[in-house]
């Protein structure tokens, strides 16, 4: 009778492998949570752009800037108290004939309430814009 030897793997290398695939995951899952909330970020500029084109677009007509619920139906972005994706919400505070404030604030329980630029700012005072944010200004309001 011949010794017939089985093929295959043992428990002690599946256990490595496994292992190796946890210490992998756990590096490489800060740094994706990271980038995909450095990407949401767009959500906050780009509802607070269009607040900005629709308090502009609302001044032609009349003599102050809008609250959020007087220009949110200029354009079809801003529709609601809150961004397209859902993940910042949006307020209009301080507007007079020559200045206004949107700020876009993270919404509490979402994911993005842990980002490093926390709420963006837009300052709108006698045709000056001032961009602000949690973080450090000048990289969080770039794309």
């Amino acid at each position: 009778m011949k010794n017939v030897r089985i093929k295959g793997f043992t428990l002690i290398e599946l256990m490595i492998g496994l292992i190796v695939v946890a210490v992998l995951v756990s590096l490489a899952l800060p740094s994706f949570r990271d980038t995909l909330r450095k990407s949401r970020r767009s959500d906050a500029m780009n509802a607070i752009m269009d607040i900005h084109m629709s308090q502009e677009r609302y001044r032609v007509n009349n003599p102050t800037y809008g609250t959020l619920s007087q220009v949110k139906n200029i354009v079809p972005a801003v529709s609601s108290l809150a961004s397209p994706d859902g993940h910042y919400s949006l307020t209009v505070t301080g507007n007079t004939a020559t200045s206004y404030t949107i700020v876009a604030a993270t919404v509490v329980g979402d994911d993005q309430a842990n980002d490093s630029c926390g709420d963006f700012t837009l300052a709108f005072t006698a045709g000056v814009i001032t961009k602000t944010a949690d973080g450090t200004d000048d990289l969080c309001w770039k794309k």
